[in-house]
């Protein structure tokens, strides 16, 4: 990755840890004040707690020198009045940091005793081109107050372990983003299945000519009892999947899948049919056959396809009844 790449890549990190930050920014350019990729906790943005990911895309592991004058860029800022002190300090460096720069980070109080007595020496003359900026009496009350806790390094390992830099991952750089595991229906009928099913039921009506009240009472019909038990299998195989895709942060990819899915199907839903139970059959059987794209098609069982249509239906997105 280039320097530019690098901040690209932290800024959908970051911005997949919604989350976490009410607004992402990214900062480029001579003008960043030392910030890279910007988290906001809350709307005050820069005039209240914010997380500074400073984006270091070196050969190596970062020199001690660098790190101390990225710090001091930004509390220097800071003390100018530009923005609050962050809450938050974060070393993005794919090759870690040197061992010297990483022991100080895990001692807080000698990172702050560091960064003072080296200031004249990595950081004076790294924050503005051609001038030697001293630690004044506001840079000093900033850098005494400043809680040098909330400095830490990202390292590869660490973003492969939070789901949003495993969803990052799969968008640069196409990593499988595994299985997901299979759902099953409970015993009883929860509420959030009543829209599909009730439609199920009516469905079944239809074709027997006779009313269904409520799903115990199609649970010992030679046909429709074995019916529903499978179509409640695939909604909560469907409702497995993607919550865990989206437990991952990897909701532009279910929108996708469900998108190919909706379009897939819908010239059949909108064909004509002897009845709502054939139209649901039918869909079903398309559904089937129906190959999505994206990362995760490799991954959307038959089950999980037949069942986003009954999610569908319960979204109103398709209907089953008779046009």
């Amino acid at each position: 990755m280039t320097d530019t790449d690098l901040e690209q890549f932290v800024r959908d990190w970051v911005d997949l840890k919604k989350k976490d930050y009410v607004e992402i920014e990214r900062f480029t350019g001579p003008g960043d004040r030392g910030r890279d990729v910007v988290g906001y906790l809350t709307k005050k943005r820069h005039e209240g707690p914010w997380h500074n990911y400073q984006c270091k895309q070196y050969g190596k592991a970062i020199p001690l020198g660098l790190g101390l004058s990225e710090l001091g860029k930004v509390l220097y800022y800071a003390s100018r009045g530009e923005f609050t002190p962050p809450t938050g300090f974060y070393f993005v460096a794919p090759r870690n940091v040197v061992r010297t720069l990483r022991e100080l980070i895990s001692k807080p109080s000698e990172l702050q005793a560091v960064l003072i007595a080296q200031w004249d020496e990595h950081c004076a003359k790294k924050i503005i081109d051609k001038q030697t900026i001293p630690i004044d009496a506001k840079l000093q009350t900033v850098i005494e107050q400043w809680d040098f806790s909330q400095v830490s390094v990202v390292t590869v390992d660490r973003l492969l372990a939070d789901p949003a830099g495993h969803a990052v991952m799969v968008k640069w750089f196409g990593k499988d983003p595994g299985a997901a595991p299979l759902g099953k229906a409970p015993a009883g009928l929860e509420t959030r299945e009543m829209p599909y099913v009730r439609q199920l039921l009516d469905a079944y009506s239809e074709r027997e000519a006779q009313e269904f009240k409520d799903h115990e009472a199609v649970k010992d019909h030679a046909e429709f009892g074995g019916h529903l038990a499978m179509q409640r299998e695939r909604f909560f195989d469907a409702d497995a999947f993607s919550r865990f895709y989206r437990d991952n942060t990897m909701s532009e990819e279910i929108d996708v899948l469900n998108n190919d899915m909706l379009h897939g199907v819908i010239d059949v839903h909108r064909g004509n049919h002897n009845d709502s139970l054939s139209r649901c059959d039918a869909v079903m059987a398309q559904a089937a056959n129906v190959q999505p794209s994206g990362v995760l098609s490799r991954y959307a069982r038959v089950s999980v396809k037949q069942g986003l249509c009954h999610h569908f239906a319960n979204e109103g997105r398709l209907l089953w009844g008779k046009k």
